[in-house]
């Protein structure tokens, strides 16, 4: 089997990533427009408690399979991928099984002490069942990335999303007409045969194309290493990622009902506080998340990466790496930034027909390239085997937004806005630790004049996008997307015209880069 090469991975994902976050949209558009906020409130007051079980369900292993898998295929040893899959089946099975039927005995006590809307209890319901199959699904992903070949897991996550989006269109619609809580766990449902059709198709893939014999035909067939070792190497990278995110999920766990209990503080009703949290987690934070369909597959692809490039004592190339990046989610984060927060209030009214969640857009905005640096610089720590460093980072941004949250947001005249400020600084310290921590291992190698040009370019489309909403009337339909189709299409000649974009580094890009070469050899100076 040909192994893909860091750009080509990297652009599967982020096309595959593309696609379903578009596909995201489109079923969070019917499903608000279908049950509003309040219904999306429910929807999303489940989701922590998920993240916090499937933390514990799959222990960080997902990411020490990537990395342990692309060790053993640089190492030519088979056996020992062999025995990692079957290492991490064992533990994360009778993990799944442990905390589905936890999840199942202890639903009164979460419906009477933790959620704090009961209208949710039928969504965390509807929830049990995806455990197990995303703890089954994580193995096989890291398997995928292991050996660095991306195309089955970005097949699999636009399969999910089309089952899920036209499940839900059936389900949700249909319950609707008994009550809104009934609706909210149709939606879930919708999830649970999303990640079961994603599952079967990656089992699929694995038989098909994957098979160890055809990774490594030739490898000899045994392995220095005993069983115990694999579980200790395991361990070893899982367990900090397993804490960071245990901490991180306990925090987000938490999020809501200090959330919602800050908002009674300041006055509202809880369906009022429950409405504002299903505005601010189910509508503003997937607009602000939407650029990190690049910046997640850059992350996605840098643990195996790396990890291979340690192992081949190569840091030059980590450092290559960092820098493109870091340049890379430059081009996506400041024009996405930009746009996110002049067209904040259009879009939501655009999208959701709810124009009053574009006010708490527009505070985390300008903080977006930030976020989106986040996820390469973490995949870059976890790579070089700092992943507890990653988790000390993220735990200290983590506090700082609760601790924010519960000052901000039981204020009268902030209320939910609070909330938005809180996560806007934590976002922006996290990312700044981050940087810290990575430049003090291997340095911070940054390409500085295409950087400067990328900010020069951003605040060109700033100001064309400033003087086209003062001349017109308020962007709203095709106005608006007309702008950002303007806006977007000036900063690709900027980048092209300033030569940060050439016909020579997109040529690289596999299948598309020839004709995304002939067309940046239109733009003068970019040859």
């Amino acid at each position: 089997m040909k192994r893909q090469t860091f750009v080509h991975g990297a652009l599967v994902l982020m096309a595959a990533s593309l696609v379903t976050r578009i596909m995201g949209f489109v079923y969070r558009i019917f499903l608000t427009r279908l049950i509003g906020a309040s219904g999306m409130g429910l929807f999303q007051l489940v989701f922590p408690l998920l993240n916090l079980v499937l933390t514990f369900v799959t222990a960080g292993l997902p990411i020490a399979i990537s990395k342990l898998v692309a060790e053993a295929v640089a190492a030519g040893d088979r056996v020992r991928i062999l025995r990692i899959i079957r290492v991490s089946s064992w533990v994360i099975g009778v993990l799944a099984v442990i905390f589905t039927a936890i999840m199942w005995f202890a639903r009164h006590f979460i419906l009477h002490h933790w959620l704090s809307d009961p209208r949710a209890y039928p969504s965390y319901l509807a929830m049990i069942p995806i455990v197990s199959i995303i703890a089954i699904a994580t193995i096989y992903r890291g398997y995928f990335q292991g050996i660095q070949d991306m195309t089955p897991t970005a097949v699999a996550s636009i399969i999910e999303q089309t089952v899920r989006i036209l499940t839900i269109w059936g389900l949700a619609a249909y319950f609707i007409r008994f009550s809104l809580p009934f609706a909210a766990a149709a939606a879930m449902m919708g999830m649970v045969f999303g990640e079961l059709s994603g599952l079967l198709y990656l089992i699929f893939q694995q038989k098909k194309r994957a098979r160890i014999n055809q990774i490594l035909p030739n490898a000899p067939a045994r392995s220095s290493e005993t069983v115990r070792q694999t579980l200790r190497s395991l361990a070893a990278i899982a367990a900090p990622v397993t804490l960071s995110r245990l901490i991180s999920s306990a925090i987000f766990a938490l999020e809501p009902i200090l959330v919602t209990r800050a908002l009674l503080k300041a006055g509202m009703t809880t369906h009022a506080a429950t409405s504002a949290y299903g505005e601010y987690s189910g509508m503003a934070i997937p607009l602000l998340l939407f650029p990190t369909v690049f910046t997640w597959s850059l992350a996605t692809n840098l643990v195996p990466n790396v990890s291979e490039a340690i192992a081949g004592s190569n840091l030059r190339r980590v450092r290559v790496r960092l820098s493109q990046s870091f340049l890379a989610t430059a081009i996506v984060g400041f024009p996405s930034s930009v746009m996110l927060a002049l067209f904040a209030t259009p879009l939501c009214a655009s999208i959701y027909h709810q124009a009053e969640v574009g006010k708490i857009l527009a505070v985390m905005a300008p903080a977006g390239f930030f976020l989106y640096l986040q996820a390469p610089l973490t995949g870059i720590l976890q790579g070089l085997d700092h992943a507890g460093i990653a988790m000390r980072n993220s735990i200290i941004g983590g506090i700082l937004r609760l601790g924010m949250i519960y000052f901000l947001a039981r204020q009268p005249h902030l209320n939910i806005m609070g909330v938005a400020y809180a996560v806007t600084i934590s976002i922006v310290v996290t990312t700044i630790l981050h940087m810290i921590s990575v430049g003090r291992r291997i340095g911070f190698p940054v390409r500085l004049e295409s950087l400067l040009k990328t900010i020069f370019a951003s605040l060109i489309i700033y100001g064309f996008l400033e003087i086209i909403t003062k001349r017109t009337t308020t962007a709203v339909g095709g106005k608006l997307w007309l702008a950002i189709f303007a806006g977007f299409l000036l900063y690709f000649l900027l980048l092209c015209g300033m030569r940060v974009v050439t016909t020579d580094n997109v040529k690289r890009l596999p299948k598309i880069g020839q004709l995304l070469a002939t067309i940046v050899s239109w733009v003068p100076f970019s040859v």
